[in-house]
């Protein structure tokens, strides 16, 4: 006769005792906390929220969640507004910046390409004030500025060179993730249209369907010339 096991409780159905916000489902030190904070207390976003202004309908997003969103996709190596749609209606990471009420595909869009010129700055300033604070990495945005400032008092010639190069680096980098963005969105157009949502699409159609459960959302992005015969 075996032995009988005991399991932990599996609780999925029962109700929570204590009301929950979607920041309880990340950790204190997570990187969505980090982002969200220095968006809301660090950078000065009058040029994007003072370029909102009111329209008919539905109330916009708040410009400040969509910048700490973007923002934390980048850094996060999430650069489709589709992709990053999805995410925030399936990843808590995404849920603790826009909470319950995801913003669509196009939404995400249109916001980058309105406040382009602002989420560059933007983007910047918080890169360069990470990097001064010693920080070696921001999500998958290597920094490392410690050591340009362990440096500073010694060798004030080169360190200011050296400040002036990882400055340059930094803006590169924003200028990679936009267009990265861009380019993104622009072969999803293609291959979904520009009012459709890539898994709406994607799922009406039964080869599609099977490329879905077998290989995700990844497969789905992929170009034409990348896909099955069967599926182009």
């Amino acid at each position: 006769m075996g032995v009988s096991k005991t399991f932990r409780p599996w609780k999925i159905d029962e109700p929570l005792l204590l009301p929950a916000t979607v920041q309880d489902f990340v950790s204190e030190g997570h990187l969505a906390r980090f982002v969200l904070s220095v968006v809301q207390e660090e950078i000065d976003l009058c040029k994007i929220t003072g370029a909102c202004g009111s329209e008919r309908g539905q109330p916009p997003f708040n410009p400040i969640m969509m910048t700490a969103l973007l923002l934390y996709s980048y850094c996060s190596g999430i650069y489709s507004s589709r992709r990053i749609a999805k995410a925030c209606r399936e990843r808590v990471d995404l849920m603790s910046i826009v909470g319950l009420d995801a913003p669509d595909f196009r939404t995400i869009s249109d916001f980058r390409k309105r406040h382009l010129k602002a989420l560059s700055e933007l983007f910047l300033q918080v890169l360069q004030l990470c990097a001064q604070a010693g920080l070696a990495k921001l999500g998958h945005v290597s920094l490392d500025g410690s050591k340009i400032k362990a440096n500073a008092s010694k060798h004030k010639a080169m360190s200011y060179g050296r400040m002036a190069d990882r400055a340059a680096e930094l803006e590169a980098q924003v200028a990679r993730w936009l267009s990265v963005a861009e380019a993104a969105d622009a072969e999803e157009v293609k291959l979904y249209g520009r009012d459709r949502d890539a898994i709406v699409t994607g799922l009406a159609d039964k080869p599609y369907r099977v490329l879905w459960w077998r290989d995700g959302f990844d497969a789905l992005s992929t170009s034409t010339q990348q896909r099955p015969p069967q599926l182009r």
